[in-house]
């Protein structure tokens, strides 16, 4: 019997994920906009269909850690060991002519698990316990996105492709480049965390004195200054240096293509709910998520 999880059909199942960010744009741009988080408050936007609300923080947890699972998976039960080497031997790092070696693939699988670490456990843990409940639709619908994605670049990075090693110092222009995308990652991480906190500490600021209502502030921090969304921009960073690193894989450019096709849209609905919501919100705040772009 053909096993399931074989190069050609991760290899469909990448394409297919490239071409769900179409639609995935058109309808949340178009269309509707998920009713989740601050637009869950007009009713009129939330229609029965969407199913029952869960918790906020069990949502989170269940559609983020597909991609935990898999990369948990796929590393102890798939890997090749000369792909995630950092040379000929199986080792992970290794010094060879005075020259560190470090293993691309195990670098940027640690990096993904790293991602979702936060986002699936840290990031749930550390909301507030009367977040905006979910749509059951809205946590299937992200489940199904985190299990392809999951499953494309954890099988990519431990089965498929071997990266050239990363070296210290750098031994070429395109190990550089990997060097490069590996600092765009950090970095966007860095705005992706820091963002969430700066808004998760304006709702405690709003829950204080045991007030329950969902009254909202204008953020005010440096990374606000021109966008209205800088967490979305530091999580669309992320996979652009993501997709740097990985030397435009595939996988990784499907998913960096995919956040875009999501986030830009909610990011805008939050643009204008912003501008609707404050009169005197900040005009130098003009974008929604990339500067001088959207």
């Amino acid at each position: 019997m053909k096993p399931l999880l074989t190069e050609e059909s991760h290899a469909f199942i990448s394409k297919l994920f490239l071409l769900l960010s179409i639609p995935t744009y058109v309808v949340t741009r178009y269309v509707i906009v998920a009713p989740f988080g601050r637009h869950v408050q007009d009713s009129k936007k939330y229609r029965w269909w969407f199913g029952p609300q869960l918790d906020a923080k069990l949502s989170w947890f269940i559609f983020e850690s597909p991609n935990l699972i898999w990369s948990w998976y796929c590393y102890c039960y798939l890997r090749d060991s000369e792909i995630m080497s950092s040379g000929s031997d199986a080792a992970i790092i290794s010094f060879d002519n005075n020259q560190l070696k470090i293993s691309s693939n195990t670098m940027l699988l640690a990096l993904f698990t790293l991602h979702y670490i936060n986002r699936a456990i840290i990031y749930p843990l550390r909301m507030n316990s009367n977040s905006h409940r979910v749509p059951l639709l809205v946590t299937l619908s992200a489940m199904v996105v985190t299990i392809l994605n999951g499953y494309i670049q954890s099988f990519h990075l431990v089965r498929v492709h071997k990266l050239p090693p990363l070296t210290l110092p750098p031994s070429s222009w395109i190990n550089l480049l990997s060097w490069l995308g590996i600092s765009v990652f950090v970095v966007g991480m860095t705005i992706n965390i820091t963002a969430d906190g700066v808004l998760r500490n304006l709702r405690r600021q709003r829950n204080s004195g045991g007030n329950n209502q969902k009254t909202y502030y204008i953020p005010q921090h440096p990374l606000f200054t021109y966008i209205s969304c800088p967490n979305f921009f530091g999580e669309i960073l992320e996979w652009f240096g993501f997709a740097i690193a990985s030397k435009f894989s595939l996988p990784a450019m499907a998913f960096f293509i995919y956040t875009s096709s999501n986030l830009v849209p909610r990011a805008i609905a939050h643009h204008e709910w912003y501008k609707q919501k404050f009169k005197d919100y900040p005009l130098e705040r003009k974008w929604a998520v990339i500067p001088f772009v959207v």
